[in-house]
């Protein structure tokens, strides 16, 4: 008896799990499509992303008692927020009548644990600022490896903007200082 309810719902059970799949693998589908369609930010040009970028980072500010303006924030290349791998660092500093800016990313790699990760490549581009002109004097990075990296990291930029507005708000609501979290 027990072998006949068997026999009779294993070909629903194999359609309903077809079905599961079916909407699962449509799904990620849509989502990859979506991710792949919706980048505003790599169709700009390189040059005003980067413009963009140190727009940002001014609008922040240096730290208490600094002349310049250092800024770190972690990138998001491979969509794992668990796997924050590449570090960014801006540098601006007023020099003469221009603003000189180091962009310094670092790649981190994990040898046996996701915990502890090791510097595996540091690269850097350097910039001069004069009004709305940004001129690039040095740079490691390769024409095409810079449309796909400067959006990713104008958007750690933004959401570590968002995160520093969340926190000011809720100091306000709270009353105290949140300085420390700079």
């Amino acid at each position: 008896m027990e072998r006949r309810e068997f026999l009779r719902n294993f070909p629903r059970g194999i359609i309903i799990g077809i079905a599961v799949s079916n909407v699962f693998i449509s799904n990620a589908r849509s989502s990859v499509y979506n991710v792949l369609t919706n980048t505003p930010q790599c169709k700009k040009n390189p040059e005003e992303i980067l413009k963009e970028m140190y727009k940002e980072v001014v609008e922040l500010g240096p730290y208490e008692n600094e002349d310049f303006i250092k800024r770190e924030f972690h990138i998001d290349l491979d969509s794992d927020e668990n796997n924050s791998e590449e570090h960014v660092v801006f540098l601006i500093q007023s020099v003469g009548d221009k603003e000189k800016m180091i962009i310094q990313v670092t790649y981190f790699e994990a040898k046996r644990t996701r915990i502890i990760k090791y510097a595996k490549d540091i690269k850097t581009i350097l910039c001069y600022v004069k009004g709305d002109k940004i001129e690039i004097k040095e740079c490691d990075y390769s024409a095409k490896d810079i449309k796909s990296l400067f959006p990713d990291i104008l958007q750690g930029i933004r959401n570590k903007k968002k995160f520093l507005k969340l926190l000011d708000r809720k100091d306000k609501f709270q009353g105290f200082d949140s300085s420390f979290c700079r």
